[in-house]
């Protein structure tokens, strides 16, 4: 994947679910050699099948790049790696899993502790219970993932 596939479609920035995605930062790292996978630039990939060696368009380069990408990317997280099978990719995703659903889970405590106040009938006031923060308190939104500074949003 070049620098140019990777930024494909400037007008769509954003992935399936929503999340911002930094094109450009995959691109370079699609490229960018790493230790773990021996991707020769310019070799025939392909996969053995019954009738022989097929290099025909079976994605074999792709998954690949993906592959270096998704290396460099548990790198930058700070993903542990080791030696032998601690080093591939389906245990540093294991890893990167524990460490996300570890997150959200404390996320999910700190929006439970933030929360508007109630009064009788149903009433509800204009401030957060925990921190006394006028009502969804920065504490609730940074936990739910909906706070954005001020530079975010120019």
């Amino acid at each position: 994947m070049s620098a140019e596939t990777a930024e494909r479609d400037p007008r769509r920035p954003k992935s399936d679910t929503g999340h911002l995605v930094n094109w450009k930062l995959i691109g370079v790292l699609a490229v960018k050699p790493h230790k773990h996978l021996n991707i020769v630039e310019g070799a025939r990939y392909g996969l053995m099948t019954a009738d022989g060696f097929d290099t025909g368009n079976n994605g074999v380069g792709e998954v690949m790049q993906e592959a270096r990408t998704f290396q460099h990317l548990c790198d930058l997280a700070g993903i542990p790696e080791g030696w032998n099978y601690s080093a591939h990719i389906d245990a540093r995703v294991f890893l990167l899993l524990a460490e996300v659903l570890k997150h959200r889970a404390r996320a999910d405590r700190i929006v439970a502790w933030h929360s508007r106040e109630t009064g009788p009938g149903g009433m509800v006031g204009d401030y957060c219970t925990e921190c006394g923060h006028v009502w969804p308190c920065d504490t609730r939104r940074m936990a739910e993932g909906t706070y954005a500074d001020e530079e975010e949003t120019l």
